[in-house]
């Protein structure tokens, strides 16, 4: 560790371990009920970062559209810049109306990228409360919300 710490220059050194890692990309997302926007759905959005045993979620409410939004979520981890391993990151988004709950997302993220979860595209969900959980295997997600 000190060999490699005497080899960075202070200011490289600082950017190697500072780096910016994405757990959860920004989401907006739409709430319909037989394709009808649906106000006042609580929408749960929480994940398990296993690297750095993380867990956190937040609540939002949808508005009169329907519509419901979370920003990304970042971490920092030196160890995670540092040593060699495959990111997991456990997301999911819950949705509750009405006495019912619904599975929204699912997805099991592998890299610390922005936009990783679908590559290079921003988490943008139709959420239909009609529609039953079904797997999404062209971006490896579950649940009764697709990509816009």
């Amino acid at each position: 560790m000190l060999l490699l710490a005497g080899l960075l220059s202070p200011g490289a050194a600082m950017a190697f371990f500072s780096k910016t890692l994405y757990l959860f990309t920004e989401v907006d997302g739409v709430v319909l009920l037989d394709g009808r926007p649906v106000p006042g759905v609580e929408v749960e959005q929480d994940y398990h970062w296993h690297w750095g045993e993380q867990e956190r979620s937040a609540r939002v409410t949808t508005d009169a559209q329907g519509r419901f939004r979370f920003p990304e979520v970042t971490g920092r981890s030196w160890t995670a810049g540092l040593l060699p391993h495959e990111p997991v990151i456990n997301q999911r988004i819950t949705l509750r109306y009405q006495g019912r709950q619904y599975k929204g997302w699912l997805h099991s993220k592998h890299n610390y990228d922005r936009f990783g979860e679908v590559p290079g595209r921003p988490l943008a969900l139709i959420c239909d409360l009609s529609h039953p959980p079904l797997p999404h295997p062209e971006i490896g997600s579950f649940g009764i919300c697709v990509m816009r």
